[in-house]
């Protein structure tokens, strides 16, 4: 049997013969059936023989370009409005390929781990939801699972694109029911792209360019570096923590319950061949993996930074982001003490704070403390059409539930401002849970009793304590109950308590 040095050693050698060998072909997220950006210039990518000259057509438009000494053409084109039944041909050396019904329409791009791989068929849905007349206008495009330890040009597997009428149950659910509701509203063709993986970290789907960005990662990214410059001596030096770093999962024998780091593995393999791909937005479900860093709340907020900013760097510098916070799972408690599943929840609202790009998805309405894979997705996916209706199309804000303004200090009270049309405190009459905390050596967080006002929220203050923090909705799996009057909930959140008037 060859050691991983001697394969690695051979398919370098062989590479450019193999580049040589190609014949004409279209690009990884292109086939049968694709949706293209509307409104946007349009890339179309393929392969041919590396100095040949490529016509490519799309609809009318005709265009010529080079093939490169990698194998690799691309060709750009106009921005077109959306329509449907487009052909694209590509012709070099006595070849030619063709693909059929293209439409032109909105692309989203939908990633994360098993949440967001949590598919249709799994999900509480009514029988008569799980097709709809509106599928017949979306297309899906599973993007194959595949780690690899350089950026790749090509899915490690054919990808076709399907109709979402003629079968979605593998599909991510809160990916198509987002789709579904952007694809009635819009009433244009709807491209979406679920590239997801359950069990994985954010480290494995930043791009190298992201993790260094992200920082904290020093030893890890050495390694990287030494396999950048020269993989093949890499692997005889650090073949075993590369093992360690890239391999989904753990090989056997290895703590399968140990956080593993990814390290840019499935950004490699799943998001870069996606290369040239335009898109209206992306929807990010991901993060319960993390949460068993350490700092998990500050951590987490500079990875997910840096992955909005890198695959912006990709994608389009004006990208807008859904962010879906985490789901309550866990334990019940009875004390106001901290918790890593609440510091990833609120690092990703303060990366969607200071995005105008980006908005959030609560969930603290539809989990499932004993399952970390809720099945109700419905409402989540509303909710994420909801907000890319928001940042892509300029939808209305109130439709994105109730949010948290800011917190002050008003006499023997705390009052918190919600942007909001109107509070109700669900079945009790009483908002909660709400938690005061005061700094010191030892934080004293305590739980404080509130009620609904015009405008907010107003938490009573126990004499001679001086709150620092409010916190609701904190904990792994807390019972949250402030709605706006549509019923939608208002998210996990702490804020810092200034002086009032």
């Amino acid at each position: 049997m060859r050691t991983a040095v001697a394969t690695l050693a051979a398919a370098l050698a062989a590479w450019p013969a193999a580049a040589a060998a190609q014949v004409l072909a279209f690009g990884s997220a292109l086939s049968d059936g694709a949706v293209l950006q509307r409104g946007q210039p349009i890339t179309l990518t393929g392969q041919a023989k590396p100095g040949d000259t490529v016509s490519v057509t799309l609809g009318d438009a005709a265009r010529t370009t080079r093939v490169d000494r990698q194998g690799r053409w691309q060709a750009e084109f106009p921005a077109m409005p959306a329509t449907t039944g487009l052909t694209i041909t590509a012709a070099a050396d006595n070849e030619r390929a063709e693909l059929t019904n293209i439409a032109v329409g909105d692309v989203f791009l939908c990633s994360g781990q098993s949440n967001m791989q949590f598919s249709m068929a799994e999900t509480a849905l009514q029988a008569n939801e799980r097709k709809v007349p509106i599928d017949r206008s979306i297309s899906l495009l599973s993007v194959p699972i595949a780690p690899a330890r350089t950026e790749q040009a090509d899915f490690a597997r054919p990808a076709q694109w399907t109709n979402a009428y003629a079968g979605s149950a593998d599909f991510s659910a809160i990916c198509l029911i987002a789709g579904r509701a952007i694809a009635q509203a819009q009433k244009v063709p709807v491209g979406l792209i679920d590239a997801s993986m359950g069990g994985t970290p954010i480290e494995a789907w930043l791009p190298y360019e992201g993790l260094k960005q992200a920082g904290g990662s020093d030893e890890g990214l050495a390694i990287l570096d030494a396999f950048r410059a020269d993989p093949v001596s890499a692997e005889v030096r650090f073949g075993a923590q590369l093992d360690a770093m890239w391999q989904m999962p753990p090989p056997p024998g290895q703590d399968r319950d140990r956080p593993r780091m990814g390290y840019a593995n499935l950004f490699n393999g799943m998001i870069a061949p996606l290369r040239g791909t335009r898109l209206a937005g992306a929807i990010w479900y991901q993060g319960e993996n993390n949460t068993r860093r350490a700092n998990p709340r500050e951590t987490y907020r500079r990875q997910l930074q840096a992955l909005l900013t890198t695959w912006r760097g990709r994608f389009g510098t004006q990208l807008p982001f859904v962010i879906v916070q985490l789901a309550p799972f866990g334990p019940l408690s009875d004390g106001p003490g901290e918790n890593n599943w609440s510091e990833v929840r609120e690092a990703q609202r303060q990366v969607t704070l200071v995005d105008p790009l980006a908005e959030l998805v609560t969930t603290v309405d539809v989990g499932e403390r004993l399952d970390i894979h809720p099945p109700l997705k419905k409402p989540v996916g509303l909710r994420a059409a909801a907000a890319l209706s928001h940042l892509v199309y300029g939808g209305p804000a109130e439709a994105l539930g109730p949010r948290p303004v800011g917190a002050r200090r008003a006499g023997g009270e705390v009052r918190i401002d919600i942007a909001s049309a109107g509070l109700m405190a669900a079945s009790w009459g009483r908002p909660g849970p709400f938690i005061l905390c005061q700094a010191g050596t030892a934080p004293d967080c305590r739980f404080a009793d509130a009620r609904l006002t015009d405008g907010g929220i107003a938490i009573d203050v126990a004499a001679g304590f001086t709150p620092d923090l409010v916190r609701y909705c904190w904990g792994a799996a807390p019972i949250c109950n402030v709605f706006d009057r549509a019923q939608r909930p208002l998210p996990a959140f702490e804020l810092p308590v200034v002086a009032g008037r």
